[in-house]
């Protein structure tokens, strides 16, 4: 199911913890013939089983049991978002769709609900080929880069954001629709389907293999994988370097989150390190002009020519499983 035209409908999640089945908010904007002509938002009632609100997470959205404590299960939520992209054949676009894609796959799993099959695009994956030149390519870097109004994590400001990135990422490609704005880089809108979730930037299913050899540098001993490795992973085959405090979680539970993410940890910044992890304190600092060595070799690096991008807590646990 591709469309043809410039018709698609952008979304996002926020959730009320690590889980994905945990969504407990929803953006959906919708865009005809190049024009957003909707945006809607709705609270989702997690799973009681999945519906605990870790408070980092509140932090982040400020969502809390109260506000979704009346709200619609994903079940009745979908049939809106599913009228659109069953019906009028527009496929989905995400802002790293490896979490927004997840999440409905894994609460459509979760319901048993049976649908077509739809495609994606992901607008980070093309930011990052079509605009190399910023430090990361988050929502709000990319808001505050091009002069979109965004309150970030406002699940309907989040998605209205991702439209319009679309919409600047094919008028910037000179093309009319979200395939041949992935095209243009060699890749195929991912597909979403009853048995499988094909990326868009391989177009293969993402796949398990079994606990490797995958060791990290620079800590006081070698991880090694406790569980499959996902090699559909953002982070699959990267070097990775932590600076600043977490706060979801402690140090030594992230690093096995990048290695179980295929990612290899390095303790300092390189020309290979290709993520930055900054903690949540240590990024404000950064955005407020205050910045760590190891920010400091990284925006060097970044301004030499290297591919490393610089991003946070909350973009860590979106991009790992």
């Amino acid at each position: 199911m591709i469309s043809s035209s410039e018709n698609f409908i952008a979304i996002d999640y926020e959730t009320a913890n690590g889980s994905y089945l945990s969504a407990c908010s929803l953006g959906m904007t919708v865009v005809v013939e190049g024009e957003i002509i909707e945006t809607i938002h709705t609270f989702i009632k997690p799973p009681e089983e999945f519906g605990n609100f870790d408070p980092f997470y509140e932090m982040i959205h400020g969502i809390n049991a109260s506000d979704v404590r009346n709200a619609p299960s994903f079940e009745t939520v979908w049939k809106t978002l599913e009228k659109f992209t069953s019906k009028y054949q527009m496929p989905l676009a995400c802002h790293y769709s490896g979490f927004d894609i997840r999440v409905t796959q894994a609460l459509l799993s979760h319901y048993q609900v049976s649908f077509d099959d739809f495609s994606f695009y992901d607008t980070c994956t093309i930011a990052r080929k079509l605009w190399p030149q910023l430090l990361n390519h988050k929502l709000d870097t990319l808001a505050e880069a091009f002069g979109i109004e965004l309150n970030h994590h406002e699940a309907s400001s989040d998605a209205e954001t991702c439209a319009r990135l679309a919409l600047m990422q094919m008028q910037e490609l000179g093309v009319k629709s979200l395939q041949e704005a992935a095209e243009k880089y060699g890749y195929k809108l991912g597909l979403l389907s009853l048995s499988s979730l094909k990326t868009m930037s391989d177009f293969k299913n993402y796949e398990t293999h079994n606990l490797g050899t995958i060791k990290t540098k620079g800590t006081s001993k070698d991880v090694l994988p406790n569980q499959e490795v996902n090699v559909g992973s953002e982070f699959y085959g990267k070097n990775l370097v932590f600076t600043g405090a977490l706060q979801s979680m402690e140090r030594n539970q992230a690093i096995q989150r990048a290695v179980n993410n295929g990612a290899t940890v390095q303790s300092g910044v390189t020309k290979k390190t290709d993520f930055l992890v900054v903690g949540v304190s240590d990024f404000i600092d950064f955005r407020s002009g205050r910045r760590t060595q190891k920010l400091k070799d990284a925006e060097a690096l970044s301004k030499s020519g290297s591919s490393i991008s610089i991003i946070d807590e909350e973009e860590f646990l979106r991009m790992t499983t």
